[in-house]
């Protein structure tokens, strides 16, 4: 289907007319408060939907259907939809639409999580739009496609570089183009049949002055078509494209109106309220000289939500005169385009760290935040349905809401030990014991290295001593060793055993009595690298060899290049050579094992099963990449790395119940099948995963915080 001829527009322009990362200043909110609702045309599909770039014709980035999931607010999932970066979402009937910087869109089901089909549009920039069973989407060509399968059912040629999202209102589909030499025009599409019912060209472009302004779509509220183009906002007639009004601001409008309450809302140097009846200037309000209103208001009956797309800064203004409510600053970074539903405003944050904060639209308070790793453009709003879908550079989809699976998140960070509480070290000579139903701080301990739960106690060096509690924090004994404490204590039913440089000491777990001390005799023993035991046998890495001890004499040595030690049905070493070797208890060399991945074994886990961290380090030496590698008598059963992590590292796995646990610098936590690796499961937190602990039906991790999962 082909463009016929268009119009013209004519017309003189009317001139005048983290976390708590953030901070809040302003003026307070007066007794009235905001009000969470707008009156608006929104042509979308169902009453709990967001099939459109800003939720409705009218752009008004509010929905009075979303529920705020509240103060656990999280990511209760993510999915990898593309492998590039996504464009902001649209959701319908519980499938998201989102489309990545290919022009490939993907209807993804948020019930399944999985993929219903992908269409690819050649030039499409933005979201789709979604009415009824339809989705349209405009790039070099606008198209219509099935919403049950992705099969097209018209195109209409527009023959254009760029196009603008869609805007549906009344069987109509509204859109700005430009052209190769930037001559911006607007178009009316029949949607049912695809065929043209108008399009205008803009006084821009090879007719003016100045090109096209960057592609946004029109608002379409009350049979009038809204569009912006550089520094003016021009009104046409829906029915035919008859030229209304056209109003100029001072500064560029590089997003899209907000058409809400008889007024159209626009940002160019300062933010602007226009009658949406002939365009004169109903109030004006300057928010700095180094402000950047590149975005789309939110805004609701009472009130007008801004963003600066160059600092984290956003404010509430007063829908009826503009006056400044509340102001909210970060330390830097940019503020996306705003949201609005339950009486709470969400901004995607680009910064240090990425993330979506929600603030209270009556305070600016704020509620939540979540980071959201790699968050994609952050100029582009959130969807809004049964949860907040967001999206990042990483072609992930992100949920976010309030998940069952997770318990609490406590303000801790280190590596973890657990049992009747979870211990967390902080690595710098102290240990925190929090509860393990609900995360609160009981009591703290003294821990150079990760403490070691057993037998009902708690072990953990403090410097040169062993110090052992009970699990409410009553220290039980005590024990000084002859030199700084190097490895964590490794518990055996017979004993608790510590090394440093040049000794290895065996004590009685339950009174601290010292068993026995080896230090090598005349020939000394060396630094201790690593230390495992079985019974009332050490086995300690030095120099790089295994070393079999015990309160008489060095029983024997073996390997060489050792790294890292297991001690399970049989001795386990990990090399720098890539290999894991197995030896009896005698010193016998059981097998050997080059792993095909990596080039050196960083840990090892001998628990109902052998599984190996194998590392590759990139030649500059600035990233690496770790697999998982389970193994069984030296032939490698699966390998494991997560397919969308191209450089990063795993934390020490940990197994429960057939099921293996791995953290990874992703973020994430994967539950995997001990039988074949298959991933069964995973959960998100907010940072690089450093340690794993399983307890009964919680998982617990720490990165940014301890996460305690269900």
């Amino acid at each position: 289907m082909r463009r016929g001829g268009g119009m013209q527009f004519m017309g003189k322009p009317f001139d005048e007319t983290r976390r708590s990362f953030l901070t809040l200043s302003g003026v307070a909110i007066g007794a009235t408060g905001f009000v969470g609702s707008v009156t608006s045309e929104t042509g979308t599909t169902t009453n709990r939907a967001w099939a459109s770039f800003q939720h409705d014709a009218g752009n008004t980035g509010t929905t009075p259907d979303g529920t705020d999931p509240g103060p656990d607010a999280w990511i209760e999932w993510s999915e990898q939809v593309s492998d590039r970066p996504l464009h902001s979402p649209t959701v319908a009937d519980g499938i998201v639409y989102v489309s990545d910087v290919s022009g490939e869109i993907t209807a993804f089901d948020t019930d399944t999580r999985e993929t219903r089909w992908t269409a690819r549009i050649r030039g499409l920039d933005y979201a789709p739009s979604v009415v009824g069973d339809t989705v349209y989407a405009a790039g070099t060509d606008l198209v219509a496609l099935s919403a049950a399968d992705g099969s097209e059912r018209w195109r209409f040629d527009v023959g254009i570089a760029e196009s603008s999202p869609v805007t549906a209102a009344d069987g109509t589909l509204f859109f700005k183009t430009s052209d190769v030499n930037g001559q911006g025009s607007c178009w009316a599409v029949d949607a049912a049949t695809g065929t043209e019912r108008w399009h205008v060209r803009l006084p821009t472009g090879k007719d003016g002055e100045t090109p096209s302004a960057e592609h946004v779509p029109p608002a379409v509220v009350g049979g009038v078509a809204y569009f912006a183009d550089k520094d003016a906002v021009y009104a046409l007639r829906a029915e035919d494209g008859t030229p209304r009004w056209q109003a100029s601001v001072d500064g560029i409008i590089d997003h899209a109106p907000t058409v809400a309450n008889d007024t159209v809302y626009v940002c160019g140097e300062r933010a602007f309220a226009l009658s949406a009846d002939d365009g004169r200037a109903k109030w004006k309000t300057d928010l700095g000289d180094s402000a950047r209103l590149s975005q789309s208001p939110a805004v609701t009956d009472d009130a007008v939500v801004v963003t600066d797309g160059s600092r984290a800064r956003i404010w509430a203004l007063a829908a009826d005169d503009g006056a400044i409510r509340w102001t909210v600053e970060g330390t830097g970074g940019s503020a996306g385009t705003p949201v609005i539903a339950d009486e709470t405003t969400y901004v995607p944050i680009a910064d240090d760290e990425d993330g979506l904060v929600a603030l209270d639209l009556q305070s600016g308070d704020q509620r939540w935040w979540v980071p959201i790793r790699n968050l994609s453009n952050s100029s582009l709003p959130p969807a809004i349905d049964d949860a907040i879908y967001v999206t990042g550079r990483e072609g992930f989809l992100y949920a976010v809401a309030d998940p069952t699976w997770l318990d609490w998140r406590a303000n801790q960070i280190g590596s973890l030990a657990v049992d009747e509480n979870v211990y967390v070290s902080n690595g710098r000579g102290h240990f925190s014991a929090l509860d393990a139903e609900t995360g609160s701080k009981r009591w703290r301990g003294e821990a150079d290295e990760t403490p070691v739960t057993a037998n009902g106690m708690v072990y953990g060096t403090d410097w040169s001593a062993v110090v052992a509690y009970t699990p409410d924090g009553t220290e039980r004994w005590r024990f000084d060793c002859d030199g700084k404490i190097t490895t964590e204590p490794v518990v055996t039913d017979d004993s608790v055993v510590v090394a440093g440089d040049g000794w290895v000491t065996a004590l009685d777990p339950t009174t601290g009595t010292h068993r026995w001390t080896n230090d090598g005799d005349c020939a000394g023993l060396g630094t201790v690298e690593a230390l495992s035991a079985e019974g009332k046998t050490a086995f300690a890495v030095v120099d790089g060899r295994v070393v079999a001890l015990d309160f008489d004499e060095r029983q024997w040595s073996a390997g060489s290049g050792v790294q890292t030690i297991a001690v399970g049905d049989a001795v386990y070493t990990g090399t720098d050579q890539n290999e894991v070797v197995a030896y009896g208890f005698d010193g016998t060399e059981l097998w050997n094992a080059t792993l095909d991945d990596g080039n050196q074994v960083t840990s090892l886990v001998a628990d109902d099963g052998l599984y190996a961290v194998t590392t590759a380090v990139t030649s500059t030496g600035t990233d690496s990449r770790e697999w998982l590698v389970s193994l069984d008598e030296g032939t490698v059963d699966w390998t494991f790395h997560p397919k969308f992590l191209p450089f990063g590292s795993l934390c020490e796995p940990v197994v429960e119940d057939e099921t293996v646990y791995v953290g990874a610098s992703d973020r994430r936590v994967y539950a995997l099948s001990a039988a074949d690796g298959t991933e069964q499961r995973r959960f998100e937190t907010g940072g690089v995963v450093e340690s794993v602990a399983v307890d009964g039906d919680r998982v617990y991790a720490t990165a940014d915080e301890t996460y305690a999962f269900r």
